[in-house]
């Protein structure tokens, strides 16, 4: 097993990037088959996004779980249905104790200096440090999203 660093998110995202297309659409299907679980939580935490907002929680959980595969050195099993609803109580309950904005306190907290986060690095990487053209709601909830999976999960520090 491979530790989940910045350096492994670092070189699964520039090979997911690099897929061609058609490997693209084989590899997600063959994900959404796997993890109908995962799949079914995306859609339910985007259902009021518009389209390109639903692909991208999509397209995170996807290279969330390639980094994982690629830790473990095989694919992960099934994600069971029962780990999910408990981990986003979990993060709701979490959530409750911030302080603030409800998206800017998200953001804060999960990219804090010093305590870096999967969720967040993924993130990072998925939009570029800065973001620029993700709206700050929107990559909150895809914090609360990533964050959920990684406590499902039981991973979520990264280390740098």
């Amino acid at each position: 097993m491979r530790s989940i660093d910045q350096t492994l998110v670092d070189e699964v995202w520039r090979e997911t990037a690099s897929y061609p297309p058609g490997r693209v659409a084989e590899e997600a299907s063959d994900f959404l088959a796997r993890q109908p679980h995962v799949a079914a939580f995306a859609h339910a935490v985007t259902r009021e996004q518009d389209a390109s907002v639903q692909r991208a929680a999509l397209g995170l959980c996807f290279l969330l779980f390639k980094i994982i595969e690629r830790s473990l050195g095989h694919p992960f099993p099934v994600l069971s249905d029962s780990r999910i609803p408990d981990a986003h109580q979990a993060v709701t309950e979490w959530l409750a104790t911030l302080e603030g904005d409800e998206a800017g306190r998200v953001l804060e907290t999960v990219s804090a200096p010093g305590h870096p986060t999967l969720p967040a690095y993924l993130i990072a990487v998925f939009y570029g440090e800065s973001a620029a053209g993700c709206d700050e709601r929107v990559r909150a909830g895809f914090a609360l999203m990533l964050r959920t999976l990684t406590d499902a999960l039981d991973v979520g520090q990264v280390e740098a």
